[in-house]
């Protein structure tokens, strides 16, 4: 019978906390689109929900983006130089999709003024996403093996605490919006929804934004 693999040189769990956010950003992106659409008949302050919704991803991704281009990226350089034009690429798309998260910000928030613009703005939001996924796909599946060839078992580099350090250095969770549960930090962010057990009775983990409203 073989061996259990240690977690720090098991590949399936080498550089955990960049897929854990990859996947917490797709959960929280993936249902927005449907949402802005909703705006035209909804009640209440949806646009104000999706605002500081966007706003919070928008800071968060960026927060990634930036942990990897000053983190991980270097380190790959110089172990595997023949990668250098697939990590420029990474760092023009993080160049682009920061762009195009600031230019989609200022169109949710356009909404108030004229709801009617709301499937022009979900296509928007659903170009963003597209790209970021495409973009996340790329760092999963050719440059996270190729970092973990070079990085050596044990590192702390692209760990679950380094990853969401990061984040929480760049002060993403600094300037919650009145009337909101707001994450204090980015592992509330990342379990956000996950359903916890305490006292023999399932409950949710607060989280900072309430989900679509139903009739």
């Amino acid at each position: 019978m073989s061996a259990v693999p240690h977690a720090a040189s098991s590949p399936l769990l080498r550089f955990t906390g960049i897929r854990l956010v990859h996947t917490a950003l797709r959960r929280d992106l993936a249902p927005m689109p449907g949402r802005i659409r909703a705006v035209p008949t909804a009640e209440g302050p949806l646009v104000a929900d999706l605002s500081a919704q966007w706003r919070l991803l928008a800071r968060i991704l960026m927060a990634h983006h930036e942990y990897e281009d000053a983190c991980l990226w270097p380190v790959l350089r110089a172990a595997r130089p023949e990668l250098r034009l697939l990590l420029h690429r990474l760092e023009a798309d993080h160049h682009r999709i920061d762009h195009d998260l600031t230019v989609v910000t200022a169109m949710i928030g356009s909404l108030d003024r004229d709801p009617e613009r709301s499937w022009m703005v979900a296509a928007a939001v659903e170009a963003v996403l597209e790209t970021v996924d495409g973009h996340l796909r790329v760092e999963e599946v050719q440059v996270l093996p190729e970092l973990a060839a070079v990085v050596a078992a044990g590192e702390h580099i692209g760990t679950l605490g380094a990853s969401l350090a990061a984040i929480d250095a760049a002060d993403v969770f600094d300037a919650p919006m009145p009337g909101h549960r707001a994450p204090t930090d980015a592992i509330t962010w990342l379990l956000d929804g996950i359903t916890g057990v305490s006292g023999g009775c399932a409950e949710p983990i607060p989280g900072r934004f309430p989900g679509p409203r139903t009739a």
